[in-house]
C-alpha cells in the first residue's frame, strides 16, 4: 500500500513511522519543517521526527520511552569490518600457501640432495669395488706371474719354472 502522507499526518502513530522507508521518513520530516542532514541514517531521521511529534504533544512522551527504534545502523560499518576481516582472513591464507609452498620446495630439494648423495656414494662404492677388483686381480697376476701392467698372465712364469 503506497504511503500517504496526509493520512500520517492527520493520524500520526509510531507503529506507522517505524514501518516507513527512509525516503517516506524524508517527506515526513519535510512536511513538519524538520531539519535534518540528507545524509543521515534512516533512525536519526525517524528520532527527530518522534521527537518533533512529541514536543508538539502530537504524541505521547511515552513514546520516545517505548518506541521501538531502530538500533544504530551501522552497517557501513559492519561491512567496513567484514571486509577487513576477509581481507585479513585472505592474507593469511596467502600466507599459510606461500608456507606451504615453501615447504614442499625445501622437501623436495632435500630429497633431490638426498637423491644426489645416495647416487655419489653408489658412484664412490662402485669404483671402490672396481678398484678392490683391480687389486685382487693385479694380486693374483703376481701369484701367477703375469704382468701387473697389463693384467693377463703372459706365461713367462711358464718359462722360470722350467
Amino acid at each position: 500500500m503506497p504511503f500517504n502522507l496526509n493520512k500520517f499526518a492527520a493520524s500520526p502513530s509510531v507503529e506507522e513511522l517505524d514501518s516507513l522507508k527512509k525516503s517516506e521518513i524524508v517527506k515526513v520530516a519535510k512536511h513538519y519543517g524538520i531539519e535534518f542532514q540528507p545524509l543521515m541514517r534512516k533512525d536519526e531521521i525517524k528520532r527527530y521526527v518522534l521527537e518533533y511529534l512529541v514536543d508538539e504533544s502530537i504524541l505521547p512522551r511515552t513514546v520516545l520511552e517505548t518506541a521501538i527504534t531502530v538500533p544504530t545502523d551501522n552497517t557501513f560499518e559492519l561491512k567496513g569490518l567484514e571486509l577487513e576481516m576477509n581481507k585479513e582472513i585472505r592474507l593469511k591464507e596467502m600466507e599459510r600457501e606461500m608456507q606451504m609452498q615453501k615447504e614442499k620446495e625445501e622437501r623436495e630439494m632435500q630429497m633431490q640432495r638426498e637423491k644426489e648423495e645416495r647416487e655419489m656414494q653408489m658412484q664412490r662404492e662402485e669404483k671402490a669395488r672396481e678398484h678392490e677388483l683391480r687389486l685382487k686381480q693385479l694380486e693374483l697376476g703376481v701369484i701367477k706371474g703375469s704382468d701387473p701392467k697389463i693384467g693377463l698372465d703372459t706365461g713367462y712364469s711358464m718359462f722360470l719354472s722350467t
